[in-house]
């Protein structure tokens, strides 16, 4: 069985195939029980274990079976646990869909208060993988938020469901002025940092909304190079008042540049599964699988009374950056937010084993990310001078140095 397996992983390109279950089955016949051999081969994609000196996992929840000498990410993020002796061997027909769970070893995060453009200056060039920034999105008023807590009082000031009195008790508010009269001249040489700063297959995402986006594209465009920019992702919601004398607008936009269009992360079965509209119309399997998203992502913003607010303004939801994370970044990956706010990306880049560095200059942003931080391995430094270089961790003989699946070059039309 390990000779067939290694057999099936070579390959003269990238030592990875990729095979269906019918596909596999004829190349099984020869061996004793070919559905055992096919079970020992989905079990072998679920633990992480391989067979022999070849890996295998599951693309597309179990419908491809990809033989590979490099552990899939799932292996390298989480040991696997133990298991019980089996009854009897799984079905080939049963479905096996992978449960997304974050890494048991979480990243380390690193915030600099200060300035991000000096900064960014200290850094050296191609520090990291991933880049997200979510700067003010120059919306010429002051962004404001208010963080109360509610307690039952027949005299409170507030009510609530079934006429229930409720007492308001303020426990802090946060704002900053968003307003530029040049944002552009603003932005311009903190997107320049950002290109130099990426590794040779790193991503830039900057997340803006209509005010300011068309603008930036075009800057964005003459720093990277048109033929950099991969997708525009509409992040909708709907939460708030409603405009009266337009469309309400309910959504903001992100733009994702490679910084080497032909060779950028792109981890497809990192992606998270969203339900089918009309599920009896494509078969049992694929409903249970769900589909991939769009460049038309629906997220709720974050909940004013969730346990993952935490009061400050213009907050995005971990549900949104942890997608970016997770697909376009592997575990040890660094990554780095120099408009860092309430610090949701270091949250969601250390959650799922990467090291992240956090830049912002306001004090509030800092006090929010001091508390929101309190249970992680986080160092908060005044300057930049204290921030360590981080340590490379050599690859051992015959490993490529840095292990990754990513699309080359694939584009659409």
């Amino acid at each position: 069985m390990e000779e067939l397996v290694a057999e099936l992983a070579t390959d003269s390109l990238d030592e990875v195939r990729r095979f269906s279950k019918a596909e596999l089955l004829p190349l099984l016949a020869g061996v004793r029980d070919g559905d055992a051999a096919l079970a020992r081969i989905r079990q072998a994609a679920e633990s992480g274990e391989p067979i022999g000196g070849t890996y295998v996992h599951a693309e597309r929840r179990g419908t491809r079976f990809v033989f590979t000498t490099t552990p899939p990410s799932s292996a390298r993020r989480r040991a696997p646990a133990a298991r019980e002796p089996a009854t009897r061997a799984p079905s080939p027909e049963e479905p096996t869909p992978p449960t997304p769970v974050p890494s048991t070893e979480t990243g380390r995060i690193d915030v600099v208060a200060g300035d991000n453009l000096p900064v960014l200056a200290s850094f050296e060039a191609g520090s990291f993988d991933l880049i997200y920034v979510d700067p003010p999105f120059n919306t010429g008023r002051a962004q404001s938020r208010t963080r109360i807590k509610t307690d039952r009082d027949d005299a409170g000031d507030r009510v609530g469901f079934h006429g229930r009195r409720y007492r308001t008790t303020v426990l802090g508010s946060s704002a900053f002025a968003d307003r530029f009269d040049d944002y552009l001249q603003f932005l311009a040489p903190r997107l320049e940092q950002a290109h130099r700063l990426l590794r040779p297959a790193g991503s830039f995402f900057l997340h803006l909304d209509y005010r300011e986006v068309h603008y930036a594209k075009v800057l964005l465009d003459e720093i990277f190079g048109r033929e950099s920019f991969i997708n525009e992702i509409i992040w909708s919601y709907d939460y708030g008042a409603r405009a009266t004398n337009r469309w309400s607008p309910k959504h903001d936009t992100i733009l994702w540049y490679a910084k080497d269009p032909s060779d950028y992360c792109f981890n497809f079965d990192e992606i998270d599964r969203i339900p089918y509209m009309a599920p009896s119309l494509v078969g049992a399997e694929k409903a249970a699988r769900g589909k991939t998203p769009t460049d038309s992502w629906w997220h709720t913003i974050v909940s004013p009374n969730g346990k993952e607010k935490t009061g400050y303004p213009t907050q995005k939801p971990l549900g949104v950056l942890t997608r970016i994370v997770r697909v376009h970044s592997r575990p040890g990956d660094r990554l780095l937010d120099f408009f860092a706010g309430s610090g949701s990306f270091g949250e969601a880049g250390a959650l799922w084993g990467r090291d992240v560095v956090l830049v912002d200059e306001s004090p509030e942003a800092i006090a929010v990310m001091r508390r929101r931080f309190a249970g992680y391995d986080a160092t908060f430094h005044e300057n930049v001078e204290t921030l360590a270089p981080r340590a490379t961790t050599p690859a051992a003989p015959g490993e490529p140095s840095r292990p990754r699946r990513v699309v080359r070059g694939r584009r659409s039309s």
